[in-house]
């Protein structure tokens, strides 16, 4: 693949829009990657999390994507028949990389049996259903079958992790197996079988066989039947009452009974490192598996969100347009109660002979909701473009080549960064790097100074962005002089307040025009400052900053 496959985001939009991390603690908590993450297997989720770094640029890849999407959001039924079977399927690249490696045990192997048999019925689930998915040719299926075959009768179902331990195999798997178990299991059978064929030939019906740890087994003949001893029995001891004899054909049995354990351990190795053998030169097919069952799992992670969330399949045009009706943030909306979240729409487009503006520039106060409405943009066209549906009641938009997100005010002080250097070197390289098709999010640039110099930067920043660039931009800001910037390309928008008997209520909706005021006394007193501090700022408002300050002094 090439870094031009995918969409650009560079470190700073990853983190400033939460795709995987949130910024308060670092956890999945609150971020896209927990909102739609609802995916069965640990392949699926880790292709989930490269998918959410790298969206697609191309129409006819998204579009193929979301054409899978569809197809099992619209069978509801059926999504959730693949997602039982999904949470069957385990982690098949790492035992194919343990298998690679000939570090694979019993249970690894056991756990590829279990994924190929659900994979298996994925297969014949796809051919029922005529879907996308698993659809693989006849010799491939033989082949699959051909391994659960081969582990099925193989490798016992309660086999221990370590070799040594045994009962690795299955019973009827190997005959020598099979021989030395029995002979295992059966020594005292043997013995008596034995000791029953030697009372025979002697005639001695009361001869013994015993056992102890200085001379092993012995066979026993009391002193009255010393002469019916034959000749193939050779002394081991004599006793007052008794007199001990071994034979041949008993130190054989003997041997065969005490390296019984030793051989089965030695066969059983063999056996398994033959399976073993076996199932490494399956490693293409295993990891075409993986590969195949990791896509079903996230877009079935993506259908499944779509429904639970409500979320509708995006459209996509060639026109630089990017047009989204009643947008909602997918992250903000499922931790508010339901129907609370207020929806908003937006139109914007690149093409330069459009009498659509590329430019909106975003007033009002702050808990106003101008970065909720920032980020659920960059966030919609993210996810339109890993083909996922979106929280819209209808997105039209042309893929993007760039992600920008310059949010928020933060430093490095490892690195002897202040506040206002992070946010310049961010703003240098959205400005070096934006193409007419990029997606371009920008908030407070220019607080970081002072307030003369912030707004000359802000506005020489919005003009480049126009005239110079031509991208698609979100830009909000408290500097309410830059709604005097007139272009054709730039619209003035505000999130709308509601003044009533002194009291200030932010509506989070986005309408045409300019804020009148920042509220930032009543923001600040919904945050809790004492209440001298705020008589006091409305104090200094009133009066005038430079003549009550000189006052102060």
């Amino acid at each position: 693949y090439r870094d031009a496959d995918f969409v650009m985001m560079d470190d700073s939009t990853r983190k400033n829009l939460e795709l995987l991390q949130n910024l308060r603690d670092n956890s999945s908590s609150f971020t896209l990657f927990e909102t739609i993450c609802h995916t069965k297997t640990a392949m699926g989720t880790r292709l989930l999390r490269h998918w959410l770094y790298h969206p697609l640029r191309t129409s006819e890849e998204i579009a193929q994507r979301l054409e899978k999407t569809a197809a099992l959001y619209h069978n509801e039924k059926l999504l959730m028949h693949i997602r039982t079977i999904l949470a069957g399927v385990l982690d098949m690249h790492r035992l194919a990389g343990r298998i690679a490696m000939q570090r694979a045990h019993g249970k690894d192997l056991l756990a590829v049996k279990q994924s190929a048999k659900a994979c298996l019925q994925l297969v014949q689930l796809s051919k029922e259903s005529s879907l996308f998915f698993l659809q693989l040719p006849p010799h491939v299926c033989d082949e699959l079958n051909s391994l659960y075959d081969l582990l099925e009768k193989s490798i016992a179902e309660d086999c221990p992790a370590v070799l040594s331990d045994g009962g690795v195999i299955k019973a009827q798997w190997s005959e020598k197996l099979d021989q030395l178990r029995s002979l295992r299991d059966n020594a005292n059978q043997l013995l008596e079988d034995y000791l029953e064929r030697e009372r025979d030939k002697t005639g001695i019906k009361n001869l013994k066989i015993k056992y102890n740890r200085l001379n092993g087994y012995f066979l026993e003949v009391s002193k009255g039947n010393l002469k019916s001893v034959p000749q193939h029995f050779m002394s081991r001891r004599s006793l007052v009452n008794a007199e001990r004899f071994t034979t041949e054909e008993l130190c054989s049995l003997e041997a065969q009974l005490n390296d019984a354990g030793e051989n089965i351990i030695a066969c059983e190795r063999e056996l398994f490192t033959a399976v073993h053998q076996e199932v490494y030169t399956r490693l293409p097919l295993l990891h075409q598996l993986a590969q195949e069952t990791a896509e079903l799992d996230v877009l079935q992670s993506f259908a499944h969100a779509a429904i639970l969330h409500g979320w509708v399949q995006p459209e996509f045009s060639d026109d630089g347009v990017l047009e989204i009706h009643d947008g909602r943030h997918p992250v903000v909306e499922q931790h508010l109660p339901s129907g609370e979240f207020v929806p908003n729409s937006l139109l914007l487009s690149s093409a330069e002979d459009a009498d659509i503006p590329s430019f909106a520039l975003i007033t009002g106060p702050n808990m106003a909701g101008k970065s909720t409405f920032l980020r659920q943009t960059a966030l919609l066209v993210l996810l339109a473009q890993i083909g996922s549906f979106v929280p819209a009641q209808r997105a039209v938009l042309t893929p993007v080549d760039c992600i920008f997100c310059r949010v928020g005010a933060s430093d490095n002080l490892a690195r002897g960064e202040s506040t206002c250097v992070v946010e310049m070197t961010d703003t240098a390289y959205i400005l070096r790097n934006a193409t007419a098709r990029s997606l371009v999010i920008m908030d407070e640039v220019g607080r970081g100074t002072a307030t003369a110099d912030g707004l000359s930067l802000a506005w020489a920043i919005s003009e480049y962005l126009l005239q110079a660039v031509g991208a698609k931009t979100l830009f909000a800001t408290h500097y309410h002089e830059l709604a005097q910037l007139v272009h054709p390309r730039l619209k003035n928008l505000c999130l709308d307040v509601l003044e009533a008997e002194g009291k200030i209520v932010f509506l989070k909706k986005v309408i045409d025009g300019v804020a009148a005021h920042s509220y930032g006394i009543h923001v600040a007193q919904r945050a809790g400052l004492p209440e001298s501090v705020l008589e006091r700022a409305v104090e200094i408002m009133q009066s005038g900053n430079a003549t009550a300050l000189s006052s102060a002094e």
